[in-house]
């Protein structure tokens, strides 16, 4: 098949440093090229691919906005036999209104469903979700049908070494914006009295003020709050760190952070959102929580200590990123063959 995925136009790809949206788009892309598919990727300039995967890249300025960026691509869509829309804001549906027939588009929502406006003007718009959680929301408030497809990890990179001790201090990995709900998590290692390391984009966020305010919150020795790091970078935190913290003050879609620790045998403590119920086992791989203080009183038990490793590793070798593009590329192939939903 000939797919064309349509990317952000945030970070060339691969992205330098840690990125979910980004990192996705460029994994799937180039499984479905190693399924022997002719794949071209709408992607910010300076962006590359394996050159044996033979990806071609429709080259956008870095961070323009998505309506510029669909100009770069609007009048090729139909040359494609499927397109694989992960972009924010869905552009292309603009071409899904002007043509005579159906196009065979599929639609990725990435965001809080919570912050759906109104539904695309089309039949059969071909909505892809990532959880059930995420799925049902979009169902409930736009009356559509929704496919659902769980995002996935490279278990070959996320993996355990056990050759490295844990530690005690625990981990939060993630934007430092209040949706991510760094603040919660420092107060929290605080009255518990245990170390947090802290790592985050300081970018690509909206509310610099927040940013400040968590960098206040660094002792340099209790609460240690750090820019964003590399991809390695994080594989090494999961791996040394004694649990993963997520408090999402969203509906958090997926969490990518959460399967990368699980993969890496480190369990996760994370705020009842979204699909934290669909990856993590309750008492086996880390707890799903309601309260800060039903947190606080995991942290003082020390319940994670009491977890087996090699239950925490099999749950995150569930989410393999090859798994998740064998399931978009039977959509994609239902969408070119005229089954839309």
């Amino acid at each position: 098949m000939k797919i064309l995925v349509i990317g952000t136009t945030i970070y060339a790809l691969p992205p330098a440093g840690y990125s979910g949206l980004e990192n996705l788009v460029y994994t799937w892309s180039c499984e479905f090229a190693k399924a022997s598919h002719e794949v071209t990727v709408v992607a910010p300039e300076g962006s590359l691919f394996p050159p044996e995967l033979s990806i071609q890249i429709i080259s956008v300025p870095p961070r323009c906005s998505e309506d510029q960026a669909y100009i770069a691509y609007k009048d090729r869509l139909t040359e494609f036999d499927a397109v694989f829309d992960q972009s924010w804001l869905w552009y292309s549906v603009l071409s899904q209104m002007e043509a005579d027939h159906q196009l065979p588009i599929i639609h990725c929502y990435h965001s809080d469903p919570y912050n759906l406006g109104a539904p695309p003007p089309i039949e059969k718009p071909c909505i892809v979700a990532f959880s059930e959680a995420q799925a049902n929301i979009i169902r409930s408030r736009w009356s559509v049908a929704c496919q659902v497809i769980h995002h996935g990890v490279d278990l070959n990179f996320y993996k355990p070494d056990p050759t490295v001790q844990r530690g005690d201090r625990y981990l939060f990995l993630a934007r430092y914006t209040p949706e991510k709900g760094f603040l919660e998590i420092a107060h929290l290692a605080k009255k518990c009295r245990v170390g947090l390391d802290a790592f985050g984009d300081v970018e690509v966020v909206a509310n610099q003020d927040y940013v400040r305010k968590c960098f206040e919150e660094s002792d340099g020795r209790q609460i240690r709050v750090n820019p964003g790091i590399s991809r390695e970078e994080t594989v090494k935190q999961y791996q040394t760190h004694k649990a993963l913290i997520t408090w999402p003050n969203y509906v958090e879609i997926w969490g990518l952070s959460t399967t990368e620790a699980l993969a890496c045998g480190c369990p996760v403590i994370s705020k009842d959102s979204g699909a934290a119920r669909e990856q993590i086992k309750q008492g086996k791989t880390g707890w799903v929580v309601d309260t800060l203080e039903s947190a606080e009183e995991l942290i003082k038990s020390d319940a994670v200590s009491k977890l087996k490793t090699e239950d925490i590793i099999k749950q995150g070798r569930k989410f393999d990123i090859a798994k998740s593009a064998k399931g978009h590329l039977k959509l994609i192939e239902d969408v070119k063959n005229g089954l839309f939903w």
